[in-house]
């Protein structure tokens, strides 16, 4: 939790450098201490699981918390004073990309479950892999709906919101994707394959939340 702060703390300084090198770092540790745990953790039950993976638990809560963050800018900016810039720039159709890109989400995540069930029950089937490809379609389409947009982050105080929201959440599929990639060469720990596939759910209901609020929410709000 302390490094995460201090990493937020150079993140807004001048040091933002030092701060992109810091969180990778950051980054490297967690995947070696899940790429390399025990195998023994595949006879636990599911109750030591949770009591064996406190450090992976408690950098997800950290990340609940920043992306609480986010949606407490934005319900601040719509019931303030500011909300009136909203009328100023054209909301984006969210029945268009952005819901075919929670299309491919949940489809990833279910196909997500499938591999799981499979996995438990040792069954190899190619799940994993057409879930990590409706993954780099999402981040494709993500770049795509940034290049068509009216407006940029520099804009008005949503566009900063809505540019560092759904940017910061592609960048956590990116880091999602790397999980389940490295999941096709060591799907032999049952505590690494655990951590990554809630990791994936995780990124799936962060952007469940950003498409209600940030694209729907708004949408019908400012009409």
């Amino acid at each position: 939790m302390f490094l995460f702060f201090f990493n937020l703390c150079l993140l807004f300084s001048n040091h933002t450098k030092y701060s992109i090198v810091f969180f990778f770092v950051l980054f490297f540790i967690l995947a070696y201490f899940l790429f390399y745990y025990t195998e023994e953790l595949k006879f636990y039950s599911f109750i030591q699981f949770f009591l064996n993976s406190q450090f992976f638990i408690y950098f997800v809560v950290s990340e609940v918390f920043f992306f609480f963050g986010i949606f407490w800018s934005l319900f601040w900016l719509i019931f303030s004073y500011d909300s009136c810039f909203l009328l100023n720039i054209h909301n984006i159709y969210p029945f268009g990309l952005a819901l075919f890109n929670t299309f491919l989400l949940l489809s990833s995540s279910t196909l997500a479950i499938l591999f799981h069930l499979n996995y438990l029950n040792y069954y190899s089937d190619l799940n994993l892999v057409i879930c990590i490809l409706f993954g780099l379609f999402f981040l494709i389409n993500q770049i795509i709906e940034f290049n068509l947009c009216f407006f940029t982050i520099s804009n008005w105080a949503f566009c900063s919101i809505f540019f560092f929201g759904t940017g910061f959440h592609g960048f956590h599929v990116f880091v999602g994707l790397i999980f389940l990639i490295l999941i096709l060469f060591r799907n032999n720990i049952i505590f690494f394959v655990n951590c990554s596939l809630l990791y994936w759910h995780f990124v799936d209901v962060i952007w469940l939340f950003l498409f209600s609020f940030i694209y729907i929410f708004v949408f019908y709000l400012f009409l």
